[in-house]
């Protein structure tokens, strides 16, 4: 990814509509990551679960916790302890005591959890990008990574 890009030079006021196309591909970025997960699994696994399990796949060891996930996932403690709890009720993940800091949990994925991301929905979004030419996959990167540095810096 292009990472000489500046920031959108458009900042919305509060209140203000953005113009109509833009409202269109924002409805259609959101209908593409809607559609990422539109067949369940059979383990009926949310969205939310899943990064988390993408999450527990790459992460190092000391990663691996309730609170590397959170900030992972840009949440607080609550929703990540929550998303791991489903998922070892579902025998996704294993945890264990830190022995670096008694107070916390080591998080693992189980087989089923490693067998279970062969099936991982966002390999379909995947294949439809590795399906574009080279040049729209660099224009759509450079796109993507302007519009996610314009969101976490809130000026929208």
């Amino acid at each position: 990814m292009a990472k000489h890009l500046s920031k959108p030079q458009t900042k919305a006021r509060s209140g203000a509509r953005p113009p109509v196309k833009a409202q269109g591909l924002a409805s259609l970025l959101e209908q593409t990551a809607r559609a990422v997960y539109d067949r369940r699994s059979p383990q009926d696994i949310h969205p939310g679960q899943w990064s988390a399990l993408r999450y527990f796949a790459r992460a190092g060891r000391a990663a691996a916790t309730v609170n590397g996930l959170a900030r992972y996932l840009g949440v607080t403690s609550g929703p990540a302890s929550r998303a791991i709890a489903a998922l070892q009720r579902n025998g996704f993940l294993t945890a264990e005591p830190n022995p670096e800091d008694g107070r916390s949990q080591l998080y693992a994925l189980t087989e089923k959890g490693k067998a279970t991301l062969h099936d991982d929905p966002a390999h379909r979004l995947a294949l439809a990008i590795a399906g574009l030419p080279d040049e729209a996959q660099d224009r759509l990167a450079d796109s993507l990574e302007l519009i996610y540095q314009h969101l976490e810096t809130k000026e929208t």
